[in-house]
């Protein structure tokens, strides 16, 4: 890059076209040529613009971020998309406008393709069983995979076995799906009345898959998680043992690279399994959103948590979604006081059993968020006025009652 940002470079424009003579063109280089180009009426000029914008560093990305503020849809979706490449700074103009653009989610998918891979830009997939998916891995294309949602309904025959099955299958396929990146395994119901319905699909051991694919960025589980161990590691030693006082050396959690998004979906999760979750060690993870049961409310165990609270596990945190918990109110007391409060942008507290709201409206640290999420609790609408007057953006939909589930969107 030049590092004179107003001198003009090998790409920018010239101003005055072939009509003109060219010994009198002006050559709108560096940065301001960029912001001149962005107020022309051409929608190329102004999308070649913004990617030029990123040889200008921090210049370049105050410019797409005031684009982003003052876009239309022609130069809003790229101007999203740069920012992602933009580094720390880019991040965190995303993390300011909207934190929803900035995470990773299967919006970041948008084409879902369901009978067979028919366009070379489908690099997400849908599948019902495991058949459709053995079938999808015999395509040539399936090597251009980023994202493969597979879903297990109610009436499937091997609902039991559904999830196994699926796991077992993405996991021999390691070596074809190198370009995988998000991956949605569990249960989902035709009939929305169903959404309340106990999960008949058992969470297996999902240490293999997580091993198996270090670079995978979005993992989303649906299911019972409460019989098997879903983090159990495949060690030939089981034990270790320390000579000098003989007590057992505990294992290292799974450190997992890539992962900037954990969607744990349960229908009831056991003590055990929900502290190896919290356990796992992922620098890179921003988003962790965790239901602990459907229909009912289940209590939590604080001491499961501490990983996540204090840091260790999940250092990058920005995004965390506590829902269906019985301890609401003890839960949110944990959190507010704890150090993720320092870089945490997202907090949904939702579908709980807050009620006096008094934990959140004292702590200072609520207001370095860019939103709090209540919505779905026993809140007294007081409560949500005095929770309105907070610095941070206060989502407190649908107190006393049910609320949608995001689950089985």
């Amino acid at each position: 890059m030049n590092n004179n940002s107003n001198q003009p470079g090998e790409f920018d424009a010239v101003l005055g076209g072939e009509q003109q003579n060219q010994n009198y063109g002006v050559v709108l280089g560096g940065i301001e040529g960029v912001k001149s180009r962005l107020n022309s009426e051409d929608y190329e000029v102004r999308i070649a613009a913004l990617e030029d914008a990123l040889k200008y560093g921090d210049a370049g990305v105050d410019l797409i971020t005031e684009e982003l503020y003052n876009s239309t849809n022609e130069t809003h979706d790229c101007a999203i998309d740069l920012l992602r490449k933009m580094g720390i700074k880019g991040k965190q103009a995303l993390l300011d406008y909207d934190p929803w653009l900035f995470f990773t989610t299967f919006k970041n998918w948008r084409n879902l393709y369901f009978d067979k891979i028919d366009d070379p830009r489908g690099i997400a997939y849908c599948v019902d069983i495991e058949n459709p998916l053995l079938d999808l891995l015999k395509d040539p294309k399936a090597k251009l995979l980023e994202a493969i949602k597979c879903r297990i309904y109610d009436d499937d025959i091997n609902i039991t076995t559904g999830f196994k099955d699926f796991c077992n299958i993405i996991i021999h396929a390691c070596e074809l799906l190198t370009n995988l990146q998000a991956l949605l395994i569990g249960d989902e119901y035709r009939i929305y009345n169903k959404k309340y319905k106990i999960s008949r699909v058992n969470v297996s051991n999902i240490h293999p898959l997580l091993k198996a694919y270090p670079n995978l960025e979005l993992l989303h589980i649906r299911g019972r998680m409460l019989e098997e161990d879903i983090l159990k590691p495949e060690l030939k030693i089981v034990q270790v043992r320390n000579n000098e006082n003989n007590s057992i050396i505990p294992i290292k959690p799974l450190k997992h690279e890539s992962l900037k998004t954990l969607i744990v979906d349960a229908d009831g999760i056991s003590d055990s399994n929900l502290a190896k979750v919290c356990n796992l060690n992922l620098p890179s993870l921003e988003y962790f959103e965790l239901w602990l049961n459907r229909s009912d409310l289940s209590n939590i165990n604080i001491d499961s948590l501490a990983p996540v609270l204090s840091g260790e596990s999940f250092p990058s945190l920005a995004y965390l979604a506590v829902r269906q918990c019985g301890n609401m109110s003890e839960v949110a007391q944990a959190i507010v006081n704890s150090p993720i409060m320092q870089h945490l942008k997202v907090l949904e507290l939702t579908d709980g059993n807050i009620s006096n709201g008094g934990v959140l409206l004292n702590s200072p640290a609520i207001n370095r968020l860019h939103t709090l999420d209540v919505s779905g609790n026993r809140l007294h609408p007081n409560i949500i006025e005095q929770l309105s007057e907070l610095k941070c953006r206060v989502i407190a939909d649908s107190q006393f009652s049910d609320r949608y589930y995001s689950v089985w969107e």
